[in-house]
């Protein structure tokens, strides 16, 4: 499936997702001086994403040539089509939940998560936390000799059945390429993502966004507000990480789970928390079910 995310976008990096570490190393661990963290939220309200399937099979099924060329423009087009198509039923469908979820303070919320989370590794030492509506610490600061940046998106799932909230955490570090030029590329990249799951959930999209938008949004408030409070906790285990780590989560003889249909190594199953589930999907997967 080719899944379109309607967020707000993010400025693109000049390296692939691949090629950034995962893992931060002991001895890249402790900074002088700390770290200047930046907390990003581009949006202004909750967005959803659309799902777009394959028009017409393969890419390559219309032959080679002008024909192929043909056919690969005709199954473009068809994509766009349904593309807008479905982002004109999405928006429609989302608007009761952005109206309930109006005043409420995502903003404020990632950036407590984030300061709360950061002081929980003694070895992060968070120099400064500010928030922020766009990327503006490309490089470490002549206060700090590293930056961090934790951008938030938060969305629904095209079928309106979850809540997600997504930190992707970035430290770049001090130093300079050859020809005295910054480093702009990150040292570190992770991501960890928090779902909340609606409880006996509906077929039909709209009843599913009703029930998220009841009594001024009540439900989705309170999946917002559980969604960040368990990145509370995952942001420093995530970055606590380590290389072995990994290799345990993607072993072969894992135990692995579906939860909010992704599939991956099984981390935890929290026993003082039914349904519950925290799994590896290139980055941390945590899925919840929502309140009563």
């Amino acid at each position: 499936m080719l899944a379109f995310c309607l967020a707000a976008a993010v400025a693109p990096t000049a390296v692939r997702a691949a090629d950034v570490p995962n893992v931060l190393a002991q001895r890249d661990r402790t900074i002088a001086g700390g770290r200047v963290v930046q907390v990003i939220v581009p949006q202004w309200q909750i967005t959803t994403t659309i799902d777009i399937g394959r028009v017409a099979g393969d890419a390559d099924s219309g032959g080679g040539g002008l024909l192929g060329a043909i056919v690969l423009s005709s199954l473009d087009d068809k994509r766009k089509a349904l593309s807008r198509a479905s982002f004109d039923r999405a928006e429609a469908t989302i608007a009761p939940l952005r109206k309930a979820l109006q005043g409420f303070d995502v903003d404020a919320m990632a950036l407590a998560t984030s300061k709360a989370a950061l002081a929980k590794p003694a070895w992060f030492q968070p120099s400064s936390v500010e928030l922020s509506k766009s990327r503006s610490l490309d490089v470490p600061t002549a206060e700090s000799a590293q930056a961090a940046m934790i951008t938030y998106r938060y969305e629904t799932s095209p079928d309106f059945t979850q809540i997600r909230v997504i930190a992707e955490i970035e430290l770049r570090l001090a130093g300079a390429k050859p020809g005295g030029k910054p480093v702009r590329d990150p040292s570190y990249r992770q991501q960890v993502s928090s779902i909340v799951l609606l409880r006996e959930p509906s077929f039909e999209p709209a009843e599913n966004v009703a029930k998220w938008s009841a009594g001024d949004g009540k439900l989705a408030k309170a999946a917002l507000t559980s969604a960040f409070g368990r990145l509370e906790q995952l942001i420093p285990f995530a970055l606590d990480l380590s290389e072995s780590d990994l290799k345990a989560f993607t072993s072969k003889g894992r135990e692995k789970a579906f939860a909010a249909g992704y599939y991956g190594p099984l981390i935890e199953r929290r026993a003082d928390r039914p349904g519950e589930t925290l799994i590896w999907k290139a980055g941390l997967v945590n899925v919840q079910p929502s309140a009563d």
